[in-house]
């Protein structure tokens, strides 16, 4: 029986030690910092925590990229223990401790019986570990890029989002569903798959809806553009009074008035772009010269601007540095009749016919 028990035990400590080796890449937390990060993370499971310490707590962890380390780190270990219970040599141990034994056990086998009930513990505390256990209300957490900024956020579900330039993205997770809020700007969602635990992105004008995928969503002049590039999502009004299903490389849009526009298939011209802004380079294929101007002014403070409005039909192909408006400029003088007159007092250059 002791050999069964402990072999229990060995299993369930060299899974949580391996996981812990796994995420030593992670720089670790100085004691206190993670005393703290424990308990809030204990606090935060409590059927009873209160609004105000969830706010307190959302403070807390953005003060400090520590905190949310450790914070992450704690997590880490908490989802990775949802795992023991799928291990084999665990549920083998398990069903061999479960056989009868003698009624009359000797003294020592309580040691045994007690380490039998810490790794039972264990599994079935694993056994349940997922998205049941976050809050029914988490706190919200702001994520925010300033102008010419673009930044990764790794979410707590394993999710990665990427924000462009001047954007604003609210997160909140609960038991019910990964809740999300664009207010404006565009991101990239890259969704960890989790089919029980809907991953909801919502606009001013309406939501989309996926559990494994990877979509963009852009809010821009009161509408908001969905676009695939793998997986399936669903795009509905707020009302959900219209509903679409968007298949890879599709694209649909939300006017001001939350209405559902026509599905479209991406142009190729424009899939390049989706997935190079991510890296911070706009990919432009026979684009009109006023359309590039315009999202390339998104990302600084030095504005291109046309000098002679018959260049903005002129067609642009190239990859540029998103924000850097002197090389772009100067890529224009090389490879089209375009001079580009730096007005530095003014903080703009004015592309005029050479």
């Amino acid at each position: 029986m002791n050999r069964r028990l402990s072999r229990i035990a060995r299993r369930v400590c060299l899974c949580l030690v391996q996981g812990h080796r796994n995420s030593m890449t992670v720089p670790s937390p100085n004691a206190e910092i993670r005393a703290t990060a424990q308990r809030w993370f204990a606090r935060l499971l409590a059927h009873d925590c209160s609004q105000s310490e969830r706010a307190a707590f959302a403070r807390w962890r953005a003060a400090d990229p520590a905190h949310d380390a450790a914070y992450r780190q704690i997590g880490d270990i908490w989802e990775r223990s949802a795992r023991l219970r799928e291990d084999p040599a665990i549920a083998m141990a398990l069903a061999e401790a479960r056989r009868p034994v003698k009624r009359h056990r000797p003294a020592w086998s309580v040691k045994w019986l007690s380490l039998a009930a810490a790794a039972a513990a264990v599994v079935v505390l694993a056994a349940t570990a997922s998205w049941k256990f976050w809050p029914a209300e988490a706190p919200a957490i702001r994520y925010a890029t300033a102008l010419g900024q673009q930044r990764t956020i790794a979410l707590e579900d394993g999710s990665q989002v990427v924000l462009d330039t001047d954007t604003e993205l609210t997160v909140r997770f609960n038991r019910r569903a990964r809740d999300l809020v664009l207010a404006r700007g565009r991101a990239d969602f890259t969704v960890h798959h989790d089919a029980k635990w809907p991953f909801v992105v919502r606009t001013a004008q309406g939501s989309v809806t996926a559990t494994g995928t990877r979509f963009q969503v852009r809010v821009q002049d009161g509408t908001s553009t969905v676009a695939l590039l793998q997986g399936r999502v669903k795009v509905a009004t707020k009302d959900d009074a219209q509903l679409a299903a968007l298949a890879p490389d599709q694209s649909i849009t939300l006017d001001a008035a939350g209405r559902l526009g026509e599905l479209r298939a991406i142009p190729d011209a424009e899939l390049g772009n989706l997935r190079g802004w991510t890296q911070g380079n706009l990919v432009i294929k026979g684009w009109p010269l006023s359309t590039v101007l315009a999202e390339m002014n998104r990302y600084s403070r030095t504005k291109l601007r046309l000098g002679d409005p018959s260049l903005g039909s002129t067609s642009i192909s190239g990859v540029f540095k998103a924000g850097d408006q002197q090389s772009f400029a100067m890529a224009l003088e090389y490879g089209w009749p375009i001079h580009a007159d730096q007005r530095p007092a003014a903080s703009e250059i004015v592309l005029t016919r050479r």
